[in-house]
């Protein structure tokens, strides 16, 4: 059977228990005359007198106060699951994919800040350069690397992304790097299933001489083990900064393919639940400092 309209089993239900029109209309935010109106309409559906005037206020008839008890135990239900299903989205850890070097180059050294003033906020972060869908794997937010090119996603540039190839001073030990050629002679630091000496080296006209010299590590590691000279690596300058400008480290080229790259910050278009409000916000803020 068809159900009647639900904006007048609402307007009937809350007159019902209100025993009020006006208290029934105040409570669903409408006029008193929309109330009766729906009321009316409830009555003419069901072909059936629902409700009665009683002095100051109304009251069921027998049919009525029927329709009423059911109503009110399925509003009530209702109002029960959507409570504990916000309940339930609320206290869902905030799910946060990223990558590996992203992971442990900017956002664990800053995440403590976080934490503390959200406590409140459960986390769950998957480090990981595969790409996820975030929508099929429940993810809140992600951190890539590319052109910002995301069809259906929001994405927000957080960081320049260009590349370049750094050494420590304490790996060149005074050797002068001014060609390509001279790379190929220093041991490599790269990401486990990437080759990226190989394809940096193709690209510059050099044939790799010693690819039997490559470190292959995660690459959350790879950032700490050039600074510590265990081999020249290919990596984003924003990493560097800070060793550059104290002389811990030095940028031997400039990687100009990474141009137009950078890292970026994506999340679902629409409304966002409080705790990703609240994860964006704080995220925006360190990148402004």
């Amino acid at each position: 059977m068809k159900l009647p309209p639900l904006t007048a089993l609402r307007a009937f239900e809350a007159a019902a228990r209100h025993r009020n029109l006006s208290a029934a209309a105040r409570e669903l935010n409408v006029t008193h005359a929309a109330i009766a109106q729906q009321v009316k309409k409830l009555e003419e559906w069901f072909n059936l007198p629902l409700m009665q005037r009683a002095g100051r206020g109304v009251e069921t008839t027998e049919q009525g106060a029927r329709l009423a008890l059911g109503l009110g135990e399925g509003f009530a239900a209702m109002q029960n699951a959507v409570e504990a299903l916000a309940e339930d989205d609320a206290a869902r850890p905030l799910k946060i994919t990223l990558t590996p070097t992203f992971a442990t180059n900017w956002l664990m050294p800053k995440l403590g800040g976080f934490r503390t003033a959200h406590p409140d906020i459960g986390m769950m972060i998957n480090p990981t350069a595969q790409p996820i869908d975030l929508i099929a794997e429940g993810y809140d937010v992600g951190f890539r690397f590319g052109a910002g090119k995301w069809p259906g996603f929001k994405a927000e540039q957080i960081l320049d992304g260009g590349h370049a190839v750094f050494a420590a001073k304490s790996l060149l030990k005074g050797r002068k790097v001014e060609t390509p050629a001279d790379v190929a002679a220093l041991p490599w630091v790269q990401e486990l299933g990437m080759n990226e000496r190989r394809v940096w080296l193709e690209a510059h006209g050099v044939e790799d001489c010693a690819p039997q010299n490559v470190l292959h590590m995660p690459g959350n590691l790879v950032v700490d083990a050039i600074r510590r000279g265990e081999g020249v690596g290919n990596t984003g300058r924003i990493w560097f900064e800070k060793d550059v400008a104290e002389g811990r480290v030095v940028s031997l080229f400039d990687d100009d393919k990474t141009a137009d790259l950078a890292y970026w910050m994506i999340s679902r278009p629409g409304p966002h639940r409080p705790p990703l409000k609240a994860f964006l916000k704080w995220v925006r803020s360190e990148i402004g400092r």
